[in-house]
């Protein structure tokens, strides 16, 4: 019987529960003797919205990697990390959309930008959410009497 609405369970409970439906199905659309020939079956859990914050900061943490061996430095909010991790997620695939998404929002725009020499080496790129959309901004850095000053400029 399946359950509907609000549920005490835990996690586990409900993990297990979906293993063991997904073990009957399994019974159901395959001879027994083609399961007998598998070593295990993995039923994989939907990644919680923790984890994919956390899969969030790792491609994050790629890209500014990536940026920090060109001279470049990368500043993303917060509020865009949130952005990401909501937008890139996808019950179905997890968080496959997240690395396109990263792709089209970020990597895209900031090549554009070194392309076209709007980024150079020394400069910095600051990523933020406007208009629930992400904004990217070059952030030149000059040095006047020892003092960094910040000028925006957008993408």
């Amino acid at each position: 019987m399946e359950s509907i609405g609000f549920s005490n369970k835990s996690h586990k409970e409900d993990y297990v529960q979906t293993k063991d439906k997904v073990m009957d199905a399994l019974k159901d659309h395959f001879r027994p003797e083609f399961l007998n020939r598998l070593d295990e079956i993995i039923v994989f859990d939907i990644l919680s919205h923790e984890a994919i914050k956390e899969i969030v900061n790792l491609r994050i943490k790629v890209v500014k990697d990536r940026l920090t061996a060109k001279g470049i430095e990368l500043d993303v909010s917060e509020q865009a990390l949130a952005y990401l991790a909501e937008e890139g997620y996808d019950p179905h695939y997890g968080a496959r959309p997240l690395n396109r998404l990263i792709q089209n929002k970020i990597l895209n725009p900031v090549a554009s930008y070194i392309i076209s020499n709007g980024v150079k080496k020394g400069d910095a790129v600051s990523v933020s959410v406007k208009n629930k959309d992400i904004l990217i901004e070059k952030l030149k850095r000059k040095v006047r009497s020892g003092v960094r000053v910040k000028s925006k400029s957008t993408a």
